[in-house]
């Protein structure tokens, strides 16, 4: 998935996607390409747990600038929204590597007390670009955007999904799913057809669904074809599908 990157702060509400992100900065036809690497991708804090290490590595020939930021996840209006928070701070938030080497950040809690529910936040970790007029060709530049979870005192609280197939404004259909549980569910290798022989039509990682909050992906099908069909999605790394829904498009 790919976002331009200006360089500049981001605004108060940044709205984002999953995943990891890569941004480009056009010049002229070459191009360098980007040698950031994060681990691991995704973070859990245990009620009772202070911290927790991140990895950042420059695998490429030249030295990389790098900035880490926090920001607290939520989802409105069934999209990703991410907001600015001191619920927890990294340390250090910037970073010049050399090349090969290899930066442990630390993801802290402001407020070690444990939550009463799952916290969601996103860690942004962005290569940032250099302003060099001698250089010639395209630059790319590397953004990740890793989920962190923070989990309430007790047993994990599973989620529990309500999925239904709506028609977008333009007319195109999406899947719309409300999580009525407390732990987020992360979809996977979404498809239509039987349990028994599903037919996968957008493999890897589709999102997140936080708990007690809704998203929404618009689907690359035709409406014809969901008409009664059963779509489902490999929940939390599961290896086998659960069905999400086998209602018609909603008008």
């Amino acid at each position: 998935m790919f976002q331009r990157m200006h360089g500049r702060a981001m605004r108060a509400t940044a709205k984002l996607c999953v995943g990891a992100l890569v941004g480009l900065t056009l010049a002229l036809p070459s191009a360098r390409a980007a040698s950031l690497q994060v681990a691991p991708t995704s973070l859990q804090l245990g009620a009772r747990q202070n911290a927790e290490a991140l990895w950042i590595s420059n695998s490429g020939t030249e030295p990389v600038d790098v900035q880490a930021r926090v920001f607290r996840w939520t989802q409105v209006d069934g999209r990703d929204t991410l907001e600015p928070t001191t619920d927890l701070v990294v340390s250090p938030p910037m970073q010049a590597l050399a090349a090969g080497q290899q930066q442990l950040i630390r993801v802290v809690r402001a407020a070690p007390q444990p939550p009463t529910t799952q916290l969601s936040y996103r860690v942004i970790v962005d290569e940032v670009p250099k302003l060099d007029p001698g250089r010639q060709g395209m630059q790319f530049v590397l953004r990740y955007s890793l989920p962190v979870f923070v989990q309430p005192d007790g047993e994990a609280t599973p989620p529990d999904l309500q999925a239904t197939v709506v028609t977008q404004p333009d007319g195109t259909p999406a899947l719309e799913v409300h999580n009525r549980g407390a732990g987020y569910a992360q979809l996977a290798d979404l498809a239509v057809g039987t349990l028994e022989r599903p037919q996968i039509f957008q493999p890897g990682l589709v999102g997140y669904v936080l708990g007690g909050q809704t998203m929404r992906w618009p689907l690359d099908l035709p409406a014809g074809r969901l008409s009664g069909a059963t779509l489902s999605a490999k929940i939390n790394g599961a290896s086998q599908a659960t069905p999400l829904s086998s209602t018609p498009p909603a008008r």
